[in-house]
């Protein structure tokens, strides 16, 4: 029974780390994809992401790669469950708002895509973007939350661990903060910039910043289960050589020690 219980765990926390990988790869080079499919089809780089809807007249593999993509992202982090409930949460309502992206299109506007079909309630759509963007810089800055940090304090050089903690989210949110910025600032500048495919840019940023997170999260993680089974695996040898050197009248009079902690890997 405690085999299948342990086989169990290290599938768990197997598949766990499987979705953050997948997640990160597919944030960083999604976008990117999606982009050389229609640059491949004779298009330039387009306004935004979500052009690349209608840039083909029936869509065509950037859009398949587009709805692909959001279906994807939508998929792993509504079926994800965090580190805690509110982790979860957090992650559930941004998958929720990557489906509304794939399912709701941005507006048919003919003048920039003469071959354009409306979609699904297209005044959904922005309001769907944005909600992702910000449930995305929601997830870096929870960061695990507590469940996370007290994994962390558990492990020797404490705040090591936390300092690097704080670094993963740091330099996630300078990205992701400045695709805000710019998108709040960068309409004066258009003139001088004419073509440049501002949003397009300040999504990837978003997207970036969230893909690398979970990547060094992983990395962060793995570290800490490495670092964590090997200072608690010693502790049960050492409690069975002081056992085995106490005096025998001792041993019938003291107390049975209490079981020595274990590590539970952080899943």
């Amino acid at each position: 029974m405690e085999t299948n219980r342990s086989f169990a765990e290290l599938s768990i926390g197997k598949t766990y780390r499987r979705l953050r990988y997948l997640a990160g790869a597919a944030l960083l080079g999604m976008p990117l994809l999606t982009a050389l499919s229609g640059i491949l089809s004779g298009h330039s780089l387009q306004p935004s992401l979500s052009d690349y809807y209608f840039v083909i007249k029936d869509g065509g593999l950037p859009r398949t790669l587009f709805v692909m993509f959001m279906a994807f992202l939508g998929g792993v982090l509504y079926s994800y469950r965090g580190l805690d409930d509110r982790d979860n949460l957090i992650h559930n309502v941004a998958g929720l708002f990557f489906f509304g992206v794939a399912l709701f299109p941005m507006p048919c506007i003919l003048s920039e895509h003469p071959d354009c079909q409306p979609g699904l309630l297209p005044f959904l759509h922005l309001p769907s973007a944005t909600l992702l963007y910000l449930s995305a810089v929601v997830s870096v800055l929870y960061g695990g939350g507590p469940t996370l940090k007290k994994a962390l304090m558990r492990l020797s050089g404490s705040e090591t661990w936390l300092r690097k903690l704080r670094n993963i989210k740091g330099l996630s949110l300078i990205l992701m903060t400045t695709g805000i910025l710019t998108f709040l600032l960068h309409k004066p500048f258009k003139d001088y910039f004419p073509g440049f495919s501002w949003i397009f840019w300040i999504e990837y940023l978003g997207f970036a910043g969230f893909g690398i997170y979970w990547v060094r999260l992983m990395w962060l993680i793995n570290a800490a289960n490495k670092e964590g089974n090997h200072m608690y695996s010693t502790q049960p040898e050492i409690s069975q050589r002081e056992g085995a050197g106490a005096p025998s009248a001792s041993r019938e009079i003291v107390k049975p020690a209490a079981q020595p902690e274990q590590w539970s890997d952080i899943p």
